[in-house]
């Protein structure tokens, strides 16, 4: 049984996440009431072992209309990361660059009597920054991480997207693949118990800046 999973991330406030939610939704069902927003800032420290991700080839399909797929989704706290000038203050007249991880979209291919479930990931990525005459290129870490419910971190997986300014240009787009995550699911369970979460790698000085220049 394979399917198709996407979600646009809605960017912040964080008065937009129920609007997220709803969305994640309407692309295979979030099983728990609110695992995603709850367990980010764990996701964001985890450090968690990387054996469940494995490579593995998957069978597109155009959409999962059985809902039993994990869910594969943005988490809209880890969508914005703002960088700054080297030895500047955090303030928007020092912005080096701003990044977004703006679409995640993922195929899910599932295994024998649903024990197991493969999914590969597209995600975009939006970079903006003030104008200038000069080439730039900078790399960002982002991650995906498997969960279970809204406080069991599988593992997670930190990647690097790499972003290029030509000069003059204030805007670039990046898209990378992520060819397979790799779920083993506990006895009892279904794929569907179970969330691929993909964010931007924030730090806290960054986080914090999203929730005072973007929050409520």
């Amino acid at each position: 049984m394979s399917g198709m999973l996407g979600y646009i991330p809605v960017p912040l406030p964080r008065s937009r996440i129920g609007r997220a939610q709803s969305q994640a939704k309407e692309c295979g069902g979030v099983r728990d009431e609110n695992p995603i927003e709850r367990i980010h800032m764990n996701i964001l420290k985890s450090t968690a072992p990387l054996a469940i991700l494995a490579s593995a080839a998957l069978v597109a399909c155009s959409s999962d209309k059985t809902g039993d797929c994990p869910t594969i989704t943005g988490i809209t706290d880890a969508s914005v990361a703002t960088v700054f000038k080297p030895g500047s203050t955090p303030d928007p007249s020092n912005v080096l660059f701003t990044l977004e991880l703006t679409r995640v979209n993922g195929k899910c291919d599932m295994g024998k009597k649903e024990r197991s479930a493969d999914a590969s990931l597209e995600i975009d990525f939006r970079a903006t920054r003030p104008p200038s005459g000069a080439e730039a290129h900078y790399t960002f870490p982002y991650f995906v991480a498997v969960t279970e419910g809204s406080s069991r971190i599988l593992v997670k997986r930190i990647y690097s997207v790499a972003i290029a300014f030509q000069p003059g240009q204030t805007t670039s787009t990046v898209k990378d693949t992520i060819d397979s995550t790799h779920l083993e699911v506990d006895k009892g369970k279904h794929p569907y118990d179970y969330q691929i979460l993909a964010g931007l790698q924030l730090s806290k000085s960054q986080l914090d800046y999203n929730r005072q220049h973007y929050g409520p």
